[in-house]
């Protein structure tokens, strides 16, 4: 059989390891002990990412991608879906229709808001040093080779601003929203925000947390919540966070802890102003 032919009826994902959109599908897959599945890995700081033959996958240039029976499946959220729908057991969907309207609800809540204040946090404690760190030609070359223009404007104001980027500001508005929404709900109908069941809402959630968690920037979101702590331990227990290797992983892990702990105390000010404007 050709080897071509091979690749098509293979199931094949295409990530990056401390992407924490990647690590989304990867926690599927452990969750329904897939095991048959083909990796693919795209080192971003390396710019695999704009190779011509994966741009054909994914022209924004993005991961993760799903490659499933010749089928093309972009987007985190979207490839877990699919993955439920495709392996049903267990199922990581509420049973009944209301169920799934309101497990979809989280699902757009954290990918509209909680992605861009996770990723306005990352860029603002460890990547703003790289980028900081090349000569202004690498860095505009490195702009220039991105497909989204929200996302290269997001960067650049985290990079150049620091934590007086708006968009700081935003992330700090929508994961206070995040946390609150996670206490009232597990204390409510807990353990999982979808009551009994773990659901797609809890895992999807979960990666963002989790870089949260490696940036030093989860206890004081976490230090009033109990019930959300609790969810947050509940999540870091179950197998599949250990097998997908949820969080910053390999050199990453000191490097975000050591970052992120630079910006700790300003951060906690810059909460606390929130907090008493909004709060």
């Amino acid at each position: 059989m050709p080897a071509r032919w091979i690749e098509i009826i293979m199931l094949s994902l295409y990530y990056f390891e401390n992407s924490i959109c990647s690590e989304r599908p990867l926690m599927v897959l452990a969750e329904k002990g897939i095991t048959d599945w083909v990796p693919h890995h795209i080192d971003l700081f390396k710019r695999e990412q704009f190779d011509p033959a994966y741009l054909q996958l994914n022209p924004k240039a993005q991961v993760p991608t799903l490659v499933h029976d010749g089928n093309i499946i972009r987007e985190s959220s979207l490839i877990c879906d699919y993955l439920d729908e495709v392996y049903p057991e267990p199922a990581l969907k509420p049973p009944n229709p209301a169920g799934v309207a309101r497990m979809r609800e989280w699902i757009k809540e954290s990918d509209e808001g909680g992605f861009e204040g996770v990723a306005a946090l990352s860029f603002t404690a460890v990547f703003r040093a790289k980028l900081m760190a090349m000569s202004d030609e690498d860095r505009q070359a490195y702009w220039n080779g991105q497909t989204v223009l929200e996302r290269t404007q997001r960067q650049q104001s985290c990079v150049f601003e620091g934590l007086n980027s708006p968009y700081v500001s935003r992330a700090i508005a929508c994961w206070e929203r995040i946390f609150t929404k996670i206490e009232k709900t597990i204390l409510e109908y807990g353990p999982w925000l979808m009551g009994e069941q773990f659901t797609l809402a809890d895992l999807e959630l979960s990666t963002f947390v989790a870089r949260l968690d490696g940036l030093m920037l989860i206890d004081p979101w976490l230090e009033n919540r109990p019930n959300a702590r609790a969810w947050w331990e509940a999540i870091q227990a179950r197998p599949s966070y250990a097998e997908a290797r949820v969080g910053p992983s390999g050199t990453e892990v000191e490097a975000m802890r050591r970052e992120g702990s630079k910006i700790v105390d300003e951060f906690c000010e810059k909460r606390a102003v929130y907090l008493s404007n909004y709060g």
